[in-house]
């Protein structure tokens, strides 16, 4: 004999898969954060950030050579300007922690021991509406 669900009893079980899923993916130790997007930083404070530390070798407002590259278009550009990786916010991120010990005329310096993890977030947000 084959058991059918009244109305009410299709929408409780509904409601306690909705209810109950959650708590078993958290149980499980399943990842909510990929749908999350990424922490964003605050323009105002990035723009300060490049203005003391950038600013004395890159253009934010052209594409011109200062002694770096001019960061015009930065991110709405398919490759970064030296290196040639695609303009992404891990290549730049890596290139700002890291710096370019061959880079000509000179060296950029790494930025690794002087940036905490919200100055970076809050220089590329910056550098995102160059």
């Amino acid at each position: 004999m084959q058991k059918t669900f009244d109305k009410r009893g299709y929408w409780g079980l509904l409601i306690a898969v909705a209810t109950l899923c959650p708590l078993m993916l958290e149980a499980t130790g399943a990842k909510k954060s990929a749908a999350r997007p990424a922490a964003q930083g605050s323009v105002k404070a990035g723009k300060a950030l490049f203005d003391q530390n950038c600013s004395l070798c890159h253009f934010p407002d052209q594409t011109k050579t200062k002694i770096g590259p001019g960061l015009k278009d930065l991110f709405k550009n398919k490759t970064l300007p030296v290196s040639h990786l695609p303009a992404t916010e891990a290549n730049v991120r890596k290139q700002i922690l890291n710096g370019n010990p061959s880079a000509k005329p000179m060296p950029m310096p790494p930025f690794k021991p002087k940036l905490s993890e919200k100055d970076l977030a809050n220089l590329i947000a910056y550098l995102k509406t160059l």
